[in-house]
């Protein structure tokens, strides 16, 4: 279970998008555009109701997907109402809820719902923040009895919690554990700057995680009286999306929730606003584990809530003023001459009521001055002489394509996004409207916007109060200035003089010269899995599966044997970057700026790629833009372009992130294990400058254009939503005259694996109270099979039971355990079966012999047929639902054709599951996981 503390961390650095996803079940209707003033309605396909004791529920029918549901139980109660002696209770009864409730005894709820095929922390959930606690629920509806059970599980949520005083005690280590697993930089980093961002408000002093004085010593009444005062119906609603029928849901939550009470003499649930000081804010911070300087430049408000449609309109206007500043602020790091590597506005929520206007910038070493010169040289710009119409333009173009494209798709919306919304309606009072309300809203406001309009924003960026400003440096900055000497430099660089803005012109078409079309010359159906394989003239083999998955979605991906596998180590660096370095330099007669801005308004996507065994493309379009997609799958064929400037000035960056990587304890780590088991082999091991250096620009795209020089050993896999007089005048113009040598080439295994003897190895690094262990069993896979693959993860879905048992449950040691299979079939046949949890130095030798004890116990005797059939009903589960699901068949077809595999078994693949038993999962345990194969990697803190 997790928890949401408003962690702070360096905003990101790329440009908000706006992509509004919403449904409904009717047309989109103009008649509402216009009315600014009049407040937002809630989607009326959304049941709402209140009972007579203050418990509030919403209740939604949506298909997507199709037999499941969601059940959220929402609590207007977090961390901020605990007093001194109860903080960190809020998120401890929130895990005390999975220890045992009225209906559900010790584990037992956890235990049922495995059962069930649901995982416990990947589909059953919870989280606390400072305002709201949050479990989560999500079932498959065919059962009646399940969704019984799951409002009752719900029900003990809401107020069943048996707050035994020996759960208590057991949970306080696994608590701990979770805290400790979250120290690190970003925590101390957090614990400095928190308090000056929240103006030393009660939220600094309210961290939902706690402290470890009271967790460590609070008394049982306390967390007992906090479920009492605060766990109550009148704060409480639940909250019901997915594919059931609403009026017996709604039975079922009256005869259910009608009955809880609320306390006498309940206490007042309070807000605690956070105060604007109206004053400016500085702190420097540096760490030993400091990579990388950067200067954040926070503006504090307070925050501009959406309750009117007016609101859409101006939020849409500040949201293209910082994606448009961002955009010319991108450019400038195209040239290897910018001062800074990063820089970007932002507008985000903080906490409370606050929300922030936001500049990050993150300079070269020794640049800091400099970037902020060139930073807001580009403000100072865009205020003397704004945005051209045709930047402005461009963007709008763009919106209205997302918009139109989430109008196709609106009725495959699915229940996850309309439980985000009514959550944050009930929680945070957002809106939560309907499609049909909203489109025309947003469609006028983009339409209606002006250069004027956008241009306002620009004074949210600056002021003279109410600023935090945040300098993270690296212990070995020269010189680290003080606050009057950053506000000296940004003061003489808002003085700069400034010119305005010019825009290169564009060329008006990606291809020229088309080649004659190409012809299908066979064709073959499987009408059991509904495909249609082409072989084109060319020797292209064209894989086609039209669904109704979605309404508007093609997805395309290729595949050739090859890849990098096949260079030598002098080439090895160029190749292995090659497919990037591509990319980045655009395609035909434009760069990569250029063909993104000619792509504007286009739902069309291509990405090449190499890897270490073979090189293909992938693409995304609509049916209105597929022939775009093509026009790249060609252009990466036969228009492939270097970019040198852009590149070298990326290498310089990627040189300098990764100078002080020795710096952080888990890249040390990970750095560490990797050189061990590969014996320094340069093929396996971690980026570094020196490698860089390797990297021969010219002869990185000179690998790109060999790996796709020939087409005659490509197989493609189209799937979606499209039919053959759609596409067949794509596939012999782009794919069918794509180069064709007949080259026949296969990867190369260069040999490069651990060593068959297991070992034990220590590092140590950092000066945390934690301990990360990598345990793992590895070997040659000479059973490697689909239905030995399918043991294999029934053999990490029984161990990871069996050890969070161990670990978490009895001996309270971590916070959670993850096991996972790596299985590969080329280049070699390997397997491994991955163990990893964080825990305090001292209990590690403890741990993992716990875990060895409890491996040796399955290889022994068997996994328990409990844990088996948790197994096969999670399985069973996630079998149906991947099967409507583009992404699903986009890979299993390239997969099954490259391993030249019959399709059809995946309708089988039921029957294997069902016949997996304790006994075979012994068996692949008793012959795999030997721990003479067992390596294990501890990272301890420095002595």
């Amino acid at each position: 279970m997790r928890y949401t503390p408003l962690f702070f961390m360096l905003l990101a650095l790329l440009p908000t998008t706006a992509n509004y996803t919403y449904a409904t079940a009717a047309a989109p209707s103009q008649q509402v555009a216009n009315h600014h003033s009049e407040e937002i309605p809630l989607n009326p396909k959304v049941k709402v109701g209140k009972l007579a004791n203050g418990f509030q529920y919403f209740i939604m029918q949506n298909a997507e997907p199709k037999e499941r549901v969601l059940f959220y139980l929402a609590n207007k109660i977090g961390s901020l109402q605990e007093t001194d002696k109860q903080q960190g209770l809020a998120h401890f009864l929130e895990h005390m809820n999975f220890n045992g409730t009225e209906h559900f005894p010790k584990n037992a709820l956890v235990d049922y719902l495995q059962k069930a095929g649901i995982r416990f922390g990947a589909d059953l959930n919870a989280y606390t923040g400072f305002e709201e606690t949050v479990y989560q629920l999500p079932l498959p509806t065919k059962d009646p009895e399940l969704l019984k059970q799951g409002l009752l599980i719900m029900r003990d949520w809401a107020a069943g919690a048996l707050l035994e005083s020996e759960e208590i005690d057991q949970e306080r280590g696994v608590i701990l554990e979770e805290k400790r697993q979250r120290d690190g930089l970003s925590n101390r980093l957090q614990e400095k700057t928190f308090p000056m961002l929240t103006n030393n408000s009660r939220y600094a002093h309210r961290m939902p995680i706690g402290t470890e004085e009271v967790l460590n010593n609070f008394k049982h009444q306390e967390i007992r009286k906090f479920h009492e005062d605060w766990y109550r119906p009148e704060l409480q609603a639940l909250i019901v999306v997915g594919d059931i029928q609403p009026d017996e849901i709604e039975k079922a939550i009256i005869a259910q929730f009608s009955t809880l009470k609320n306390p006498r003499n309940a206490p007042k649930l309070k807000d605690y606003p956070i105060a604007l000081t109206h004053k400016n804010q500085f702190l420097a911070f540096t760490d030993e584990e400091v990579t990388q300087t950067s200067l954040q430049i926070l503006y504090k408000r307070e925050a501009e809530k959406t309750v009117s449609v007016k609101n859409y309109k101006t939020s849409l206007a500040k949201n293209l003023f910082i994606q448009l500043t961002n955009t010319r602020l991108a450019e400038q790091t195209r040239r290897a001459s910018t001062p800074y590597l990063n820089a970007a506005l932002s507008n985000s929520e903080m906490v409370g009521n606050l929300e922030t206007n936001g500049i990050q910038i993150m300079p070269k070493p020794g640049e800091l001055q400099a970037s902020i010169d060139s930073v807001y040289y580009t403000l100072a710009q865009i205020k003397q002489y704004g945005f051209t119409q045709t930047e402005l333009d461009r963007l709008k173009v763009g919106y209205h394509s997302s918009l139109d494209q989430s109008l196709k798709e609106y009725d495959k919306t699915d229940s996850k996004s309309f439980m985000d919304q009514i959550l944050a309606y009930y929680l945070k009072n957002e809106p939560a409207p309907s499609f049909d309300y909203l489109y025309p809203i947003l469609k006028d406001a983009v339409k209606e916007v002006t250069l004027q309009e956008i241009q306002q924003y620009a004074t949210d960026f600056e002021g003279s109060k109410n600023r935090d400003m945040i300098l993270v440096h690296t212990k070995d900055m020269e010189k680290v200035p003080v606050e009057q000497e950053i506000n000296n430099w940004m003061a003489a660089a808002q003085q700069q003089q400034v010119h305005a803005y010019e825009e290169e012109q564009l060329a008006s078409t990606l291809l020229s010269n088309l080649p004659t079309p190409g012809s299908i010359l066979s064709e073959s159906r499987d009408t059991t899995v509904h495909t249609q394989t082409l072989l084109l003239s060319n020797g292209v083999k064209v894989i086609l599966k039209p669904t109704s998955y979605k309404n508007d979605e093609i997805q395309i991906t290729s595949f050739s044997p090859g890849g990098y596998s096949l260079y030598d180590l002098a080439d090895y660096q160029s190749a292995v970057n090659a497919a990037n370095i591509v990319s980045n330099s655009g395609l035909g007669p434009f760069n990569s700026l250029q063909l993104s801005r000619y792509l504007t308004g286009k739902n069309a996507s291509v990405s090449p790629f190499i890897n270490e065994i073979g090189e293909g493309i992938k693409g995304y379009a609509t049916k209105e833009d597929l022939e775009t997609a093509f026009e790249l799958i060609y252009g990466y064929f036969n228009a492939a372009r270097l970019d040198k400037e852009l590149n070298e000035s990326n290498l310089e960056k990627t040189k300098l992130s990764l100078k002080n990587r020795h710096l952080q304890p888990s890249t040390v780590f990970s750095d560490s294990i990797a050189t061990i088991l590969f014996d320094r082999d340069p093929r396996k091991t971690a980026l570094t400058p020196a490698k860089i250096d390797q990297i021969d620009l010219e002869r990185s795209l000179q690998i790109f254009q060999e790996r796709f020089a020939d087409a005659s050993d490509f197989t493609f896999v189209i799937v979606g939503n499209f039919d053959r007089e759609l596409i067949d005048p794509y596939i012999q113009q782009y794919l069918a005259t794509l180069p064709d040598l007949q080259r026949n080439e296969q990867f190369r295994d260069n040999g490069a694996y651990p060593p068959e003897k297991g070992m034990s190895v220590d590092i140590h690094k950092g000066h945390d109270d934690k301990s990360t262990v990598a345990m793992a069993y590895l070997g040659t896979y000479e059973g490697y099979s689909e239905y030995n693959n399918l043991l294999m993860e029934a053999l990490s879905s029984c161990l990871t039971i069996k050890l969070t048992e161990r670990l978490r449950e009895k001996e309270g040691g971590v916070y959670t355990i993850s096991v996972s299979p790596s299985l590969a079939k080329n280049p070699r046949k390997r397997f491994g079966m991955n163990i990893s949890f964080t825990t305090g130095p001292e209990q590690v030798e403890k741990l993992t012999s716990a875990v060895v004890e409890e491996i040796e116990l399955i290889r022994k005797n068997g996994p328990t047929q409990e844990d088996i059939d948790k197994y096969i009903a999670e399985k069973l589960l996630s079998s149906d639902q991947q099967l409507e699901a583009n992404g699903f068949w986009l890979s299993y077809l390239l997969s099954s054709a490259v391993d030249q595999l019959d399709p059809a078994r995946i309708f089988t693949e039921k029957e294997s599951i069902k016949s997996i038993t304790p006994k075979k999962v012994q068996q692949i345990a008793k012959r795999y996981l030997d721990t003479s194969n067992l390596f294990k990697f501890v990272l301890y803190p420095e002595k």
